[in-house]
């Protein structure tokens, strides 16, 4: 028992460290800094048995956690950034949360194939061995990429974010 829970420790710190350094971003203009962060959803229940989900900095992870990952984006330069694309992967051993990715000003789409091609949901179709289609689900994306639409001004902030649940327990 305490060698799986090492090594799913080992693979955890791995899949974070992955996380904080295989995000990216790309501008037109200005300088943009990019900061990564990921937590632990956990549910609580009040006396009144109300549910709640908090998000806090995870000491430890295992299959079946809910994890929220959260990348800002800040204009250091002087002049307004344009064109600004960040292109982040779904985390391994982990699947997408349906209806997760968010960030405000953005345009959302999805890969399957690596971060190649990306595409709204309804246009990303998987093709097997025979030739036979059907539409790709959440638990096939590799990557998320959000188009911020707007110009960043210098010195202005934003974020965006995805859940994904480690795989493990279904």
């Amino acid at each position: 028992m305490k060698k799986a829970k090492l090594n799913f420790k080992l693979f955890f710190s791995t899949m974070i460290l992955t996380f904080l350094f295989s995000g990216s971003a790309l501008s037109q203009d200005g300088k943009i800094v990019l900061t990564n962060k990921v937590f632990k959803q956990v549910i609580k229940k009040d006396k009144q048995g109300k549910t709640t989900y908090e998000y806090i900095e995870p000491g430890t992870a295992l299959p079946g956690d809910v994890m929220m990952y959260v990348i800002s984006f800040e204009n250091i330069g002087t002049d307004p950034a344009e064109g600004i694309v960040i292109n982040d992967p779904v985390p391994n051993n982990s699947k997408y949360r349906v209806g997760s990715a968010a960030g405000k000003n953005t345009k959302i789409t999805f890969s399957i194939d690596g971060g190649n091609v990306f595409g709204d949901p309804d246009e990303l179709v998987v093709k097997d061995k025979d030739g036979k289609e059907w539409k790709a689900k959440p638990e096939s994306y590799t990557h998320i990429r959000w188009i911020y639409n707007k110009p960043l001004a210098p010195g202005e902030k934003a974020e965006v974010s995805f859940k994904t649940k480690i795989k493990g327990n279904e």
